[in-house]
């Protein structure tokens, strides 16, 4: 198999394996070489199972809808691809191809290590700024006369929403599936309760008036899950719903079970999605260029957040919407693994 078509995969700097239809060895690059620790000739003949770990050999068995795998050797990092081939002579192969990505997950590290350092430094100002200025609010340093208390309420707004996305930035680097160091803490949690208590404690804006109602089914389970995620992820799907909802409208939060899964839903009677955004604004740091939000403020990370509190539970978030007629977000909870309560 060491033919001279074969030799320029030797120049791939990462790991590359061929095998036959029975998984025994045809070719391995030299960087698959280095790898294991092993020559192409000496593989020769042998097994996926002899020369690969349990992680690797599992590929073979893995459904196209299964959650990509990582494996890390020696303090690297790879993301395999396992690829079926049919020859015109009929005959079968695999190749296995190893994407080295831990340079990337050195540069994902160090950002957020950056980002968290920044964030940080960040609360201390932020909350002398925020102190001092309601004591000015709150005439503690002698009264202020209305144009004063005008600037004064302007820079606790902008203070509030540098606060919002100080957390909104933690939030993104911590939880983020691929890259986030944030370990989850779990716990029992009754979603119904948090629900009802996260509406009842929002603030509307004050030149708002929304109708906000809960409605959530009655057979929703207690589940094993990280609550200070879940919280941060329906409080942030309350915010967009109230700030994308013009005044007289109306925002419904609830849970209902639908089949092996929890739907933790927000509707709102805002302008809708286009069909082709509604995927896209759950990447991070996307917004919608459009004339009539260009006021709403906010950093295009709160849906990246819901999306990745969802994921590091086994779950998704999805968008259901129609242009002009509102949009309904939802973050679906599978109730089985490590979301289920275990009876002690």
């Amino acid at each position: 198999m060491n033919t001279p078509s074969l030799g320029i995969l030797h120049f791939i700097p990462d790991p590359l394996f061929i095998f036959d239809a029975e998984q025994t060895v045809l070719f391995m690059n030299r960087a698959a070489e280095v790898l294991l620790n092993i020559t192409s000739d000496s593989a020769q003949g042998k097994s996926a199972q002899t020369l690969l770990p349990p992680e690797l050999t599992g590929l073979w068995n893995k459904k196209d809808d299964d959650k990509p795998i990582e494996w890390s050797s020696d303090e690297r990092f790879f993301k395999p691809e396992l690829n079926r081939m049919t020859t015109e002579d009929g005959t079968e192969s695999t190749i296995l191809y190893l994407r080295d990505i831990t340079r990337l997950k050195k540069i994902a590290r160090n950002q957020n290590e950056f980002t968290r350092i920044v964030s940080h430094d960040l609360r201390s100002p932020l909350t002398s700024i925020q102190g001092f200025a309601s004591m000015l609010e709150s005439d503690m340093v002698g009264t202020l006369n209305e144009k004063q208390k005008h600037f004064v309420s302007k820079i606790l707004s902008g203070v509030g929403q540098l606060n919002t996305l100080v957390d909104n930035i933690q939030d993104a680097g911590r939880y983020d599936p691929e890259s986030g160091f944030y370990e989850l803490s779990r716990s029992h949690c009754d979603l119904t309760e948090m629900i009802r208590r996260i509406v009842e404690n929002h603030l509307l804006p004050a030149d708002k008036i929304l109708a906000i109602k809960v409605t959530s089914g009655t057979d929703i389970p207690i589940i094993s899950a990280d609550a200070i995620m879940l919280e941060r992820a329906i409080i942030n799907l309350v915010d967009n719903a109230i700030k994308y909802t013009p005044s007289g409208g109306e925002v419904e939060v609830g849970a209902k079970r639908v089949a092996d899964a929890l739907h933790i839903t927000v509707r709102d009677t805002g302008s809708g999605i286009a069909p082709e955004d509604q995927e896209r604004i759950f990447e991070r740091h996307v917004r919608l260029a459009r004339q009539e939000h260009k006021k709403v403020k906010g950093s295009g990370l709160g849906l990246f957040i819901v999306r990745s509190v969802a994921r590091r539970h086994g779950g998704e978030a999805w968008v259901t919407s129609t242009l002009g007629n509102g949009s309904t977000f939802t973050l679906s909870l599978p109730l089985k693994g490590d979301n289920l309560v275990v009876s002690t």
